[in-house]
C-alpha cells in the first residue's frame, strides 16, 4: 500500500467512525428526549460499532506509518543505490582534458599577448626616444604636449602605445594588453552565458566594463564573445544585464549602427 493509498484510507476510517458517533449521540440524545423507543439494545448496539470504527482509524494509523517508513526505504535504498552508481561511473577524464585544455589556451594567450607586446615596446620605445630628440633639436624638451614626432609623421608611441595617422585609412592605434585582464574578461563571458553559473561570476567581480573595454580595444574580440540569439533568449534579467554591460547583446551592433 502506497502511503497515499493509506491516507485514503484513514480518511475514510475517520469519516465512518465521526459518523457511527454522531449516531451515538443522536440516539443519546432522543432517550434524554424522553423518547422510549429507543432500546437498550439499539443504543449499545450502535455504540459497539462506534467503537469498532475507532479501532479502524487506529488500525488506519498504524498501516499509514507502515507506509510511510516503507516508502522512506524504498526512496533512501533507490538514493543510495544511485549514488553508488554514479560513484562507479564517474570520469573525470573529460574535466581533465577541459582543464588541460584551457591551460593551454592560456599558455598560448601569454604568449601572443607578450610577444605583442614586445613589439610595441621596441617600435613604440623607439617613437618615444626620437620624439625627445626631435623637441630636443627644436628646443621644446620638456614642453607639455610637445610631439614633433607626430607633428612631422603623423605617428607617435611610447613602451605601451603607438598612434599613427594614416591619410586614407584614417587613425590607427595599439595599446599593450593585458593576459591577465583578457582571461578574466573570457571567464566572465563564459559565467554570464549560464544561468546557472551567474553567481559565480559576481563572485569573481569582473568588471563588465573591462569587458566592453577590451572588446572595443581588441579589433575582433568584441565580435568573438558576442552571445548570440539563442543564447541571449536563454538568459533571464540579471544575464540580459550583464550583457549589455559587457557589449554581448547580439542587437548591440545594430543598436550602434541605427
Amino acid at each position: 500500500m502506497t502511503p497515499a493509498d493509506a491516507r485514503q484510507a484513514l480518511e475514510t476510517a475517520r469519516t465512518e467512525a465521526a459518523e457511527a458517533h454522531d449516531t451515538v449521540e443522536a440516539l443519546a440524545e432522543r432517550v434524554r428526549d424522553g423518547d422510549d423507543r429507543v432500546t437498550p439494545e439499539e443504543l449499545a448496539g450502535q455504540r459497539s460499532l462506534a467503537e469498532l470504527a475507532g479501532l479502524r482509524v487506529e488500525a488506519a494509523e498504524r498501516k499509514l506509518a507502515t507506509a510511510i517508513e516503507a516508502d522512506r526505504h524504498a526512496r533512501c535504498t533507490q538514493a543510495a543505490q544511485a549514488a553508488r552508481d554514479l560513484l562507479r561511473a564517474d570520469d573525470t577524464a573529460p574535466v581533465v582534458e577541459a582543464v588541460t585544455a584551457i591551460r593551454a589556451g592560456l599558455a598560448q594567450l601569454v604568449e601572443a599577448v607578450n610577444a605583442r607586446n614586445a613589439r610595441i615596446e621596441a617600435v613604440g620605445g623607439n617613437l618615444d626616444a626620437l620624439n625627445a630628440e626631435l623637441a630636443q633639436a627644436a628646443g621644446t624638451l620638456g614642453m607639455r604636449g610637445s610631439w614633433p614626432l607626430f607633428d612631422q609623421y603623423q605617428v607617435r608611441g611610447d613602451r605601451n602605445h603607438i598612434a599613427a595617422r594614416d591619410p586614407k585609412a584614417g587613425g590607427r592605434s595599439a595599446t599593450a594588453l593585458s593576459a591577465i585582464d583578457l582571461a578574466c574578461a573570457a571567464v566572465a563571458t563564459v559565467l554570464y552565458s549560464d544561468p546557472n553559473t551567474m553567481r559565480y561570476g559576481d563572485r569573481l567581480r569582473i568588471p563588465s566594463s573591462l569587458v566592453r573595454q577590451l572588446g572595443e580595444d581588441v579589433p575582433g574580440l568584441a565580435d568573438a564573445w558576442r552571445a548570440t540569439p539563442e543564447e541571449w533568449a536563454a538568459l533571464h534579467t540579471t544575464g540580459h544585464t550583464r550583457g549589455s554591460e559587457q557589449g554581448r547583446s547580439p542587437f548591440q551592433t545594430q543598436e550602434r549602427a541605427a
